[in-house]
């Protein structure tokens, strides 16, 4: 039998299949972090190290292109080297498709993500997924004691959790 942990208030289930609801915070849950024994998984063994990077100022045509081209959902934006804002497919799609804006024209840093909500590499999986639930976002800026790290979402995050639920049906 599985052991599994809510996201959001860390309750442990056991069973063959996770329930829609947890039991114990009645938050309606669309997945479970597998509960182990051991310490909980931080959120360094999910993030991608190496994001995708783009300059403010360079439009949203370009930054849809690098990440089609690398088969990504987000982009790291660069103001001056450094990064400031996080630009997502959704935003894409929220701001410039929904909008009939030119992606042409448009620059990233019209529609990018700022500030960004950061989270240091060595928390608790759990607190990277709850930070995302309360700020209704799917990436996080991950830093590892203050400097950037890379970028954590929640495509790595349920990739993951897929695969363990793969393995546990072999």
């Amino acid at each position: 039998m599985a052991k599994w942990q809510c996201y959001r208030c860390e309750y442990i289930f056991e069973g063959d299949r996770t329930p829609d609801e947890c039991p114990n915070c009645q938050y309606s849950l669309t997945f479970w972090i597998e509960a182990t024994e051991t310490k909980p998984p931080t959120i360094r063994s999910f993030v991608k190290t190496d994001p995708l990077m783009i300059d403010a100022n360079e439009t949203v045509l370009r930054a849809a292109q690098k990440m089609r081209e690398k088969g990504v959902g987000n982009i790291l934006v660069l103001v001056g080297g450094e990064p400031k804002g996080i630009m997502t497919e959704r935003d894409i799609l929220n701001h410039v498709a929904a909008d009939d804006l030119v992606a042409s024209v448009v620059p990233v840093r019209k529609i990018m993500t700022s500030p960004m909500v950061s989270i240091e590499a060595d928390e608790p999986l759990s607190e990277g997924i709850k930070l995302m639930a309360k700020h209704k976002i799917r990436t996080l800026f991950v830093t590892d004691h203050g400097k950037p790290f890379g970028l954590l979402n929640m495509r790595s995050v349920v990739g993951d959790q897929f695969k363990v639920a793969r393995s546990l049906e072999s």
